[in-house]
């Protein structure tokens, strides 16, 4: 103790005599340093925390596929949820639910209600309490006894202020009032933005036998002990199988299979990939930056020679100086964290932030005692990293040289080649996160160019969920869009107005359908296509591209023929010879009808930027109204959220209980979708900024320092006839064998990095020559210019004094 306490003192003076050095080397680490915690703040809130479910690992959602018809994971029916209750065994429990929006009638407004809408075995099923009253019961899961609603921590909190009273209350939820019998804890239900917990209570309609095909539920299934996915894989192999023959047959034509996928990557699987990727972004970062200030300790121990000698000669051994040396280091990464820790702060909101409501799990998200305890680590290992080789290698003393040096600081050969390593690894390690970054960026720019088949800018867009006790069928749901639609319309600066059940990048409903005269042979692959309803000013607020016929128009109303507008892509797979129009189509489900085709559009983005767009379908909406509905509402100019105020207001004028919700533009809509790739882009191109920014500077501090080395043998090259020129190219030189060699390595380093990313790039391939050309075409400009300053420097040199200063 007594040791490290002298240690620390005599660090503390060494280093507060040397102000400029302590303030670079800490503001370096402190960036590699803080970047690290902050993405260690994010990567804990959302991939290393588990929910707050009893046993999580053990819970997965299962879901059909119907591959005859290109299907993937669908809903399940009630029936279908009923066989796996019946005919499984994998299992321990199951529960369904849905997700649902319903207005909440409050006494200042109408506000939307986030509600799932569940089995009472599903909070069982999920391993989670109310912290006040109770679950549900089954009796409650019957139709007119489901007048009951379980409130998640996030509404009592908002709705009543955590008030204990709270059980009994009573809520009008779609104009149905409910009384609150329970409150969970906080985060305890799936998904994590619901406000309201429901009753499931199917309808005697929905649980017939015949209504295989009406698939609304979503199932969720804890695994008995000792099972794994694929025995449970096995187990709905069997259960299908122990079906009526008939069903058999039936399934098997249709090529079903069930999928079994972990509720943890349901929730996060979107961004699990990209955030290990940043993460091991900056720990190169932070491995450029111990390069960094490695190369900075090895150029100060050589100032300390005589110092260190003088030490040696007194009897200090080396493991003792080896101590004093690393006791620096720590203090210096020490103080480095706790900047790091200030900059952490401000990275950790900067990064959600950046992401947006793609992120899941980020109210998880924050700077608490794991991310100061893990900054803690993180800056004593990087002290012994960068301080361990500059200690060992200034520890090494020959008395007898250091003494007839004198005075004068001289670097051995081997701290030359030490130096020169390092800093070969920091151009290395700065051009494989260039290359990341490189084609992150063009990725990002790619899928900015993606035509998307409608124009983004110019449009509002917002959420309605028509209470089904106010709007029970499909006359009083029609009603609903002519009385608005006029009103919408008639507002000033509006262009076109509409609504449809589906806006897009808001999901996807997959119907498979038959063609009027082409029955489908069995086994035969058929695409499903994406339902969409809409009214005719949808279309044109996105100002869809019509390649034929026609678009829908007012006149296709209730009691008008049902038609139907095709995409591209539907129209290209199944009539190639371009006579799609006027054939007939007829999409699988309750009350659908043969419907006649009597336009083709563009193919729209539905699902995504980088998802291809698949065979489509628009209907009318009259014709087929729904009780959620998505508008669109485009302007003649300006910024389409300031019409927000105007069109909230039609829609109270139509009815007075009815919240419009999830309002924004069209574009930000888009950002939205595209915020992972936004995050991989803007946080990669920043990380290799700073590295690149650190390889420069410790280049030209090898540079420089090397120059300080040969003084004395520059002067005699100059005094022998040597040119400025000779000796700028000479040392331009060495920088640019430094650089190349970094080079070098990082491309082999950078080849098989790019492997790893393929299948998180867009529109440019992992090897993709212009990136890798450009980024180390760069690097060695940045060297080169780099290693002019000192170069210049030694073109200064005068002969004379260098030769007498020997």
């Amino acid at each position: 103790m007594e040791h490290l306490l002298g240690d620390l003192r005599y660090a503390w003076r060494s280093l507060k005599n040397a102000p400029g050095f302590v303030a670079v080397a800490v503001l370096t680490l402190a960036l590699g340093i803080g970047a690290n915690s902050a993405v260690f703040s994010v990567v804990k809130g959302v991939l290393l925390t588990p929910p707050p479910f009893t046993q999580p690992e053990r819970l997965v959602l299962l879901a059909p596929n119907f591959d005859a018809f290109g299907l993937k994971e669908v809903s399940n029916s009630v029936p279908e949820y009923r066989d796996m209750t019946t005919h499984t065994r994998a299992f321990s429990s199951l529960a369904a639910f849905r997700n649902d929006d319903m207005t909440l009638t409050a006494e200042e407004s109408p506000r939307r209600l986030r509600v799932v809408v569940a089995t009472a075995s599903f909070l069982p099923t999920l391993g989670v309490t109310p912290v006040l009253g109770r679950g549900f019961t089954q009796e409650e899961e019957t139709p007119g006894r489901d007048q009951v609603v379980i409130l998640t921590d996030t509404a009592w909190r908002t709705l009543y202020a955590k008030d204990p009273e709270v059980l009994g209350r009573v809520l009008r939820l779609d104009g149905v009032p409910r009384t609150v019998v329970g409150v969970l804890p906080p985060g305890g239900v799936y998904p994590e933005d619901m406000e309201a917990v429901l009753p499931l209570a199917p309808t005697p309609e929905q649980q017939e036998e015949s209504r295989r095909g009406n698939r609304f539920l979503n199932v969720l299934a804890r695994l008995k002990p000792g099972m794994t996915l694929d025995t449970a894989r096995a187990d709905l192999v069997r259960m299908g199988d122990a079906r009526p023959t008939d069903l058999v047959s039936r399934y098997r034509e249709w090529g079903w299979s069930m999928s079994v996928k972990p509720l943890e990557d349901q929730i996060v699987g979107g961004v699990r990939e990209t955030l290990w990727l940043l993460w091991g972004a900056v720990g190169f970062v932070l491995l450029v930056a111990c390069s960094s200030v490695a190369n900075l300790l090895l150029a100060r121990a050589v100032s300390r020679g005589r110092e260190v000698s003088i030490r040696a000669a007194l009897g200090a051994g080396r493991l003792r100086l080896v101590a004093q040396f690393l006791t620096e280091s720590l203090v210096l990464s020490l103080v480095a964290g706790a900047v790091g820790l200030l900059l952490a702060l401000w990275g950790t909101d900067a990064l959600v932030a950046t992401v947006g409501e793609g992120l899941p799990r980020a109210q998880g998200v924050k700077l608490d005692v794991a991310s100061v305890l893990f900054t803690l680590g993180v800056s004593v290992l990087t002290g012994v990293l960068f301080g361990l080789v500059p200690a060992l290698q200034a520890s090494r003393v020959d008395l007898h040289a250091a003494m007839r040096e004198g005075a004068r600081a001289t670097g051995s050969h081997r701290t030359g080649r030490l130096r020169a390593a390092l800093v070969v690894a920091q151009v290395s390690l700065a051009l494989v996160l260039l290359v990341g970054a490189g084609l992150f960026v063009r990725s990002f720019l790619a899928l900015q160019r993606v035509d998307a088949g409608f124009a983004p800018d110019g449009v509002l867009t917002g959420q309605l969920a028509l209470p089904k006790v106010q709007y029970p069928d499909p006359a009083k749901q029609a009603a609903f869009l002519q009385a608005l639609l006029p009103r919408l319309q008639a507002l000033p600066g509006v262009e076109s107005a509409g609504l449809t059940n589906l806006l897009p990048l808001g999901g996807s409903a997959d119907r498979s359908f038959d063609i009027e005269g082409r029955p489908r042979q069995p086994g035969a692959q058929w695409k499903a296509v994406e339902f969409r309803a809409a009214t005719p000013g949808y279309l044109n607020a996105l100002r869809v591209h019509l390649r034929q016929g026609r678009l829908l128009e007012d006149s296709d109303g209730p009691g008008a023929p049902w038609v139907v507008v095709i995409n591209r892509s539907f129209a290209d797979l199944f009539w190639p010879k371009g006579d799609a129009l006027g054939q007939r189509v007829k999409l699988h489900g309750q009350d659908m009808q043969w419907t006649t085709v009597v336009g083709i559009v563009d193919d729209l983005r539905e699902w995504g930027l980088d998802v291809p767009s698949r065979p489509a379908a628009y209907y009318s909406l009259s014709q087929l109204p729904d009780v959620s509905m998505g508008l669109a509402v485009r302007v003649k100019s300006g910024d389409p959220e300031a019409l927000r105020a105007q069109v909230e207001a039609e829609v109270r004028a139509v009815d007075a209980d009815l919240p419009l919700f999830d309002v924004s533009s069209l574009t930000r809509r888009m950002d939205q979708s595209t915020g992972p790739r936004r995050l991989s882009a803007l946080v990669m191109g920043l990380f290799a900024g700073v590295a690149l920014l650190l390889a420069a500077l410790g280049l030209s501090g090898v540079i420089a320092f090397s120059v300080s080395q040969r003084t004395r043998e520059l002067g005699i090259r100059m005094a022998l006839g040597a040119a400025r020129g000779d000796v700028l190219r000479l040392v331009l030189a060495q920088g640019l064998r430094l650089s190349l060699t970094g080079v070098a390595v990082g491309l082999c380093l950078s080849l098989g990095l790019a492997r790893l990313l393929g299948s998180l790039l867009y529109g440019v391939s992992a090897d993709d020559p212009w990136t890798f050309g450009g980024v180390a075409l760069l690097l060695t400009g940045v060297a080169l210019g780099a290693s002019w300053l000192p170069a210049r420097r030694a073109t200064r040199v005068d002969p004379i004094i260098a030769l007498r200063a020997d």
